[in-house]
């Protein structure tokens, strides 16, 4: 009887174990280039459009249907707008799942999540 229930609770724990490892979300970092920052990224997937897009050499800000050239310099994307300001966002973190960013004019930390569709 002994056998049969550790048997039980093995296989029980190796299903657990199993599962969980399809079920966590894998963030790999990537490396800051233009090319694995190109992508669109939001909030909420679910329920909020993409703030915004990075392609080769511009943003695309969707609800005001603007495109926006921009420079990588190291960690930091560098923005100038139409009317010649400049807007620099920090870079602290990039992954295949996600995008962290410091804007440097305001000070604010923004996490964003990059868009699977």
């Amino acid at each position: 009887m002994k056998y049969r229930e550790l048997t039980i609770l093995v296989i029980l724990l190796l299903t657990i174990a199993i599962f969980s490892s399809f079920t966590q979300q894998k963030e790999e970092r990537v490396k800051i280039t233009k090319q694995n920052l190109m992508g669109a990224y939001g909030g909420d997937e679910e329920t909020e459009n993409a703030y915004f897009g990075i392609y080769k050499d511009s943003i695309y800000y969707p609800d005001s249907n603007i495109w926006i050239k921009y420079q990588l310099k190291g960690d930091t994307i560098v923005i100038t707008n139409y009317d010649n300001s400049i807007e620099k966002l920090l870079i602290l973190k990039l992954t295949t799942d996600s995008l962290v960013v410091n804007n440097l004019n305001y000070d604010m930390e923004n996490h964003l999540n990059r868009r699977t569709h």
